[in-house]
């Protein structure tokens, strides 16, 4: 007689739920990495005064010393593993003076506009900004939507929507690296 199959219950799911796929995982490294590049791209007195641990500061030191491209590249998969820990939000304050105020209030308005509008949002954002992850962006919206089912506290969303806002201030970064190169 053959095996049932086994029905997969909603608990199942939900000990998944918040998790990252290995994809995202990966694809959030290649950012970080893209990342790095741009913070090596810093004055040796600007990385110097990076609040970050002195580790990533020497790593980033380090890859303007170094001119093989292979030992770049591995390289700056370090910086992007020793960047995972740090705080996202502050590496972009950071980098941001390079998009400038009104560059920030645009990304906003695309925030709140994916928020709204769900899929012809991103699939316009993800025209404008080759950087841009489809799914990923849908991740967040669904995330923030599921979220505000469940009533969360102010700081609750506050944090959702800010880490929204990162991944699109990152990958309007590395869209702009992407053109300038």
């Amino acid at each position: 007689m053959a095996r049932r199959p086994k029905r997969f219950t909603d608990d199942d799911f939900e000990s998944l739920e918040g998790r990252a796929s290995k994809t995202e995982q990966k694809k959030a490294v290649q950012r970080m990495a893209a990342l790095g590049e741009q913070l090596a791209e810093l004055s040796k007195k600007q990385i110097e005064d990076l609040p970050v641990e002195e580790r990533l500061i020497e790593a980033l030191l380090d890859v303007q010393l170094i001119t093989s491209f292979e030992a770049r590249r591995r390289q700056f998969q370090r910086v992007g593993k020793l960047l995972r820990n740090e705080d996202e939000a502050m590496i972009l304050s950071y980098l941001t003076p390079k998009q400038g105020a009104k560059k920030l209030a645009q990304l906003d308005r695309w925030v709140a506009r994916m928020l709204e509008q769900r899929d012809p949002a991103i699939k316009e954002f993800c025209k404008s900004y080759n950087a841009a992850e489809a799914h990923t962006l849908r991740q967040h919206v669904l995330r923030i939507h599921r979220d505000l089912a469940l009533e969360p506290t102010e700081e609750e969303l506050a944090e959702s929507k800010l880490k929204f806002l990162n991944y699109v201030q990152q990958v309007a970064l590395l869209s702009e690296q992407g053109k300038a190169k």
